[in-house]
């Protein structure tokens, strides 16, 4: 059973969305060499804990485990309302142009709105329990080939 074409869309812009948002914690570290001071520790390592995060997450997703996609679908509703609110906070600035913001908020909020629905409809759940018990079975047939292979071996060694 494969993997349907649109679902590596939606994890991938699952990973380019994860990963912006763990960009937003290298903000306190660059404030702290612009200021030359020294950067703690925590802010160092917390990146990296991040895109850790993030691969996990992306890998999970992939797989299709149940907590990783309603990870997914929980953060492009949570993605899509930060967007929006901050789009309404933006349009008070005097410099933004309206028609360009428009196009760029929208179309992200649309993706990620796409891809929540995506991963939520029914028809999607029922296909990734079939493709993990599928993965699960095929897994344990390999196991078991294994097991033969070495009884048989260790019989012909005897």
């Amino acid at each position: 059973m494969k993997r349907p074409r649109i679902f590596g869309y939606v994890a991938a812009w699952c990973f380019v969305g994860l990963l912006t948002q763990a960009s937003y914690l290298t903000r306190p570290m660059r404030a702290y060499q612009a200021a030359g001071q020294p950067t703690p520790t925590l802010w160092s390592i917390l990146p990296l804990v991040a895109v850790a995060f993030v691969v996990w997450q992306t890998a999970g997703m992939v797989q299709l485990r149940r907590f990783h996609r309603w990870f997914a679908v929980i953060f492009f509703v949570w993605w899509a309302i930060a967007l929006v609110w901050n789009f309404v906070v933006a349009l008070g600035r005097p410099t933004m142009h309206l028609l360009p913001a428009v196009l760029v908020f929208s179309t992200l909020v649309v993706l990620n709105l796409l891809g929540a629905w995506y991963l939520s409809r029914r028809s999607f759940r029922e296909f990734s329990v079939r493709f993990a018990a599928e993965r699960a079975a095929e897994k344990h047939s390999l196991m078991m080939q294994k097991v033969s292979r070495k009884k048989v071996l260790d019989e012909i060694g005897k």
